[in-house]
């Protein structure tokens, strides 16, 4: 008899990007139960993520019954239990398990947390990035952290993400410091000031590996925090979006 999913395919969004497929049980596929428990085996094909996935309550003859699972994408299980995003970077042999308080958390012992962690996405709309700063996007958009840096993206349009604290010097002085780093093949540069925030944004082309990467750099100062957006994009369509977060890029105290 053919599974009835509790998710319809038109209700799967993207959530994170494709790491390949795991195996999930009809607690959660079917009866839409949240995970209980995950744990990732050593994949042994490129296109499998190594993720097992239990919603709680399964015996041992309920799992050794093949028909009571099903081979899924991961992003597919994000979208019955977002919970899982952020641990979904960790490596073979982590085991996590829902605590007493219905939050998801490392049991393995002696695994490090990744350098990449998966977050949920940002929708189109105003994004609120820090608990000061926030800007507009013009689509729904991917996020993680990585090496210490926020990033936003979508295949062909990249944003990494730096935000600062007080330096201890002016607006104008952080500004000038930083944009004067800047590469003399910029072109397009902009400075502008309104209601206590000092912005700027120029472009560049980059080759890499016989390549020409498209780039824009915004920056955003005020007297007690900044903030710096790199932007990678492929099509010259893209500079228009790159317009409305400098357009709408903001900081609010508190």
């Amino acid at each position: 008899m053919e599974k009835k999913f509790k998710l319809k395919p038109s209700e799967i969004q993207r959530l994170v990007p494709e790491i390949g497929f795991a195996l999930a049980t009809d607690k959660i596929t079917v009866d839409g139960n949240i995970v209980d428990y995950m744990v990732r085996g050593t994949p042994d094909r490129e296109d499998d993520s190594g993720w097992v996935f239990y919603g709680g309550g399964e015996t041992q003859e309920y799992i050794d019954d093949p028909n009571n699972t099903s081979l899924v994408s991961a992003n597919t299980i994000a979208n019955y239990d977002p919970d899982i995003i952020e641990f979904l970077t960790y490596p073979p042999g982590t085991e996590i398990e829902r605590n007493e308080e219905g939050r998801l958390q490392v049991i393995s012992k002696d695994v490090e947390k990744p350098d990449v962690i998966f977050f949920y996405p940002v929708d189109k709309g105003h994004v609120q990035i820090t608990q000061s700063w926030g800007f507009s996007v013009a689509q729904h958009m991917l996020r993680r952290f990585d090496h210490g840096s926020l990033v936003i993206w979508r295949p062909g349009f990249t944003i990494w993400l730096e935000a600062y604290g007080s330096s201890g010097m002016s607006a104008g002085e952080s500004m000038d410091r930083m944009t004067s780093r800047a590469s003399p093949a910029k072109r397009g540069f902009e400075k502008v000031e309104s209601n206590g925030l000092l912005k700027a944004r120029y472009y560049l082309e980059e080759e890499s590996e016989g390549k020409v990467q498209s780039s824009a750099c915004i920056f955003g100062f005020t007297e007690n925090a900044g903030i710096h957006l790199s932007i990678y994009y492929d099509e010259t369509q893209h500079v228009s979006e790159i317009d409305e977060i400098w357009e709408t890029i903001s900081f609010k105290d508190g």
